[in-house]
């Protein structure tokens, strides 16, 4: 198969009938300091950052760090464009992986008005190749708008990947920063389902902070006045409204959720 042929193809699955943006050179030539912007953050974190181009249907930027890479290099991963993402995820997810992406353009076409686009963001979990033969990684994928066409369209979109901050898998959401709702996507009914976003009290953010600069479970309840068994209730309260089972995985998920 060709080049063209491929990215034809791979566009297909990946957008279905949604509109591609149309930029021109110059356009093209003003975002050229994104670029060095994206490696000195990449320098700061460990997720791997990488930009999409939904006009010419391949990748403008990939970070160094090796969390997205599977192995592979920089250089390789930006050839390959858009159909290494279909390469190395889990044969049996790349179905539901390219629904849930059809699902989330539409949701930002029919639901958000231009003018609203640039604040939405799209996350969820699944599993890439480990560069261990035969070995799978869950990883939390986040995308968001970064630059729309002058008419509106998806045009850069702006996409990290990190460990996964829980279990979960395929669980697809969309986040606004302006909004305190959150939509989950029902791959059964084909819908979004909207819901209000799981609100932690101040003594929960409290042990959730503490807790990721180390401090014990008695050093958590001396510092903010309470007892150790009401530490362990908070932190259960913690567990139950963010769907993880220890503490590692509340500090993660919350801070995927901005909640703290």
């Amino acid at each position: 198969m060709s080049d063209n042929n491929r990215t034809a193809s791979t566009s297909g699955l990946l957008i279905g009938n949604e509109p591609l943006a149309r930029v021109s050179d110059v356009e093209y030539s003003k975002v050229q300091s994104y670029f060095e912007m994206l490696d000195a953050v990449s320098r700061l974190t460990y997720q791997s950052i990488y930009v999409m181009d939904y006009c010419k249907m391949n990748f403008l930027y990939v970070s160094d760090n090796p969390i997205f890479l599977c192995g592979c290099s920089r250089e390789d991963v930006m050839s390959k464009g858009f159909d290494f993402l279909l390469e190395q995820c889990k044969p049996e997810e790349v179905n539901a992986l390219i629904e849930i992406n059809r699902a989330s353009l539409d949701f930002l076409y029919n639901n958000v008005p231009v003018s609203e686009r640039m604040r939405y963001s799209m996350s969820y979990n699944y599993h890439i190749r480990s560069p261990r033969m035969g070995e799978w990684r869950l990883v939390h994928h986040k995308r968001t708008p970064l630059a729309l066409s002058d008419t509106g369209e998806l045009w850069l979109i702006l996409c990290s990947v990190e460990w996964a901050p829980d279990d979960s898998n395929l669980r697809a959401t969309i986040t606004s920063e302006t909004s305190s709702k959150v939509w989950y996507y029902d791959p059964d009914m084909m819908t979004w389902n909207e819901s209000l976003q799981e609100s932690l009290t101040d003594l929960e953010k409290a042990v959730l902070v503490l807790s990721n600069r180390g401090f014990t479970m008695s050093e958590i309840a001396d510092t903010i006045f309470k007892s150790v068994d009401s530490v362990k209730g908070y932190r259960k309260s913690l567990f139950g409204k963010l769907g993880v089972s220890n503490i590692t995985e509340a500090i993660a998920c919350a801070k995927v959720r901005k909640l703290v």
